[in-house]
């Protein structure tokens, strides 16, 4: 029973997000969306931030894999590891949307990137030379940039055909010494 009230107002606070900046959101249009009393909302989260702040955890947390995580250096392991990941970014593509399109600031986007940087990179880039940690995060906001445009254009390509445009650029933009220097423990 919670979780279900929870989700209906995780719901409800995506649906005014996709026509309000979230600082224009109340309590009440969140209750009387999700059709919950307002002590039901407090009993869970102080305010709207908060409730935004466990969608965004929700989605980290579940997320499956990203398109770093592993497999550079192995087309078939990145092929079936990151498309685990884009499926997800379908499933939950109303909430992509929102986060990383519709939404009037950056955090998200950059809790995404902390996320993989954190979780996947295993502090690898404080090992690297200045010039390859630059380009390696350079292809990651390249790869994250293709993502929000893959959301924007409602996923005109599979999540298969996308990944491999993304293994395609990533391994153009980092040529054989980044691939190298991803494989340095």
């Amino acid at each position: 029973r919670v979780r279900m009230t929870k989700r209906l107002m995780k719901d409800a606070l995506l649906e005014l997000m996709e026509k309000y900046p979230i600082n224009r959101i109340t309590v009440t249009a969140i209750c009387e969306t999700a059709d919950v009393h307002r002590t039901t909302f407090y009993k869970h989260y102080a305010d709207p931030l908060q409730l935004l702040e466990d969608i965004e955890n929700e989605i980290i947390e579940q997320m499956p894999a990203t398109p770093y995580q592993c497999g550079i250096n192995d087309p078939d392991r990145f092929a079936e590891v990151n498309t685990e990941f884009y499926d997800y970014v379908k499933e939950n593509a109303r909430a992509f949307r929102v986060l990383l399109i519709d939404s009037t600031d950056n955090r998200f986007y950059n809790r995404i990137l902390e996320a993989i940087q954190g979780r996947y990179f295993d502090n690898k880039l404080d090992r690297m030379p200045t010039r390859d940690s630059f380009l390696y995060m350079y292809t990651v906001y390249g790869a994250l940039g293709m993502l929000i445009e893959w959301l924007r254009h409602d996923f005109p390509v599979s999540s298969k055909e996308y990944v491999r445009m993304v293994y395609e650029f990533s391994l153009r933009c980092l040529g054989p010494d980044g691939v190298k220097a991803l494989k340095a423990p």
